[in-house]
């Protein structure tokens, strides 16, 4: 059995892959296994899990719920199966009080290791991760954060905190110090933002499908892309305030929502 998994990282297009893949779906499948969150969503849980916290027992459950989902696929089945969560490598910096990626290495040996154990002898697998420039990647999580949770920190202080956990690159080395034989696929941002399908194009470039299929898929557009200056201001405004969480989850709501209906309406 074939086995491609994307594991990483936040915030270097995989939303908008996970996208294309998912719009694409009726036709890719009969060339491949597509396996996106809602497929594993204990597995990459349990490794959110254990980056917070990193004890035996948590790493342990999941190599556990990593072998349950392994087990459900079937092996006469011939196509490549096509594995794409970004949280296989844990949380993004930044939430669950991480500052950088350092389960990433210790969940992608478990993932290996459990992998081959649970399918056994002439199981080809591989691993990939999607890559940023570090500024450009600082800027985009720090975007998300403002948005998402109740980051405070101006930027200034943000991308001193977080320096680390930027370079992507000596993560991705770290990985692959940790996965013995199993071969790395390491796809920058940068280079799939030319191709015709963007971040689909380095993950579908792992597999041998009919260029007629490549040629009809329907184009991603950019997912989840960052909030503009005006709105992250006024987030980290309001994230600084001393409103209740609930108001501060609300305020935030209505200034995107007013700014999307003006994008929309100009």
């Amino acid at each position: 059995m074939r086995l491609l998994f994307h594991t990483g990282f936040h915030k270097t297009g995989t939303t908008s892959l996970q996208y294309g893949l998912q719009r694409n779906r009726k036709q890719l499948e009969p060339h491949l296994r597509i396996v996106l969150y809602d497929d594993v969503t204990a597995s990459v849980n349990a490794a959110r899990d254990f980056s917070a916290d990193r004890t035996p027992e948590k790493l342990r459950r999941f190599c556990k719920r990593l072998n349950t989902f392994l087990k459900t696929l079937d092996p006469t089945d011939p196509r490549p199966v096509a594995i794409s969560s970004e949280d296989f490598c844990g949380h993004m910096p930044g939430r669950a009080g991480l500052t950088s990626y350092t389960a990433a290495p210790i969940l992608m040996r478990a993932l290996t290791m459990t992998t081959l154990e649970t399918l056994g002898p002439g199981t080809d697998l591989s691993l990939m991760l999607s890559l940023r420039n570090p500024d450009s990647w600082l800027k985009s999580c720090y975007a998300q954060h403002l948005r998402v949770i109740r980051m405070t920190d101006p930027w200034e202080v943000y991308a001193r905190a977080y320096a680390e956990s930027a370079d992507l690159t000596a993560i991705a080395d770290r990985v692959e110090a940790q996965i013995g034989t199993v071969p790395l696929i390491r796809a920058p941002l940068e280079d799939s933002k030319a191709h015709p399908l963007g971040p689909m194009a380095p993950f579908l470039a792992a597999f041998d499908l009919p260029q007629d299929v490549l040629d009809n898929l329907k184009i991603p557009e950019q997912a989840n892309p960052k909030d503009p200056q005006e709105l992250q201001d006024l987030y980290l405004e309001a994230n600084q305030s001393d409103l209740p969480d609930i108001e501060v989850r609300d305020a935030k709501v209505a200034a995107r929502r007013v700014w999307m209906e003006n994008v929309y309406q100009g």
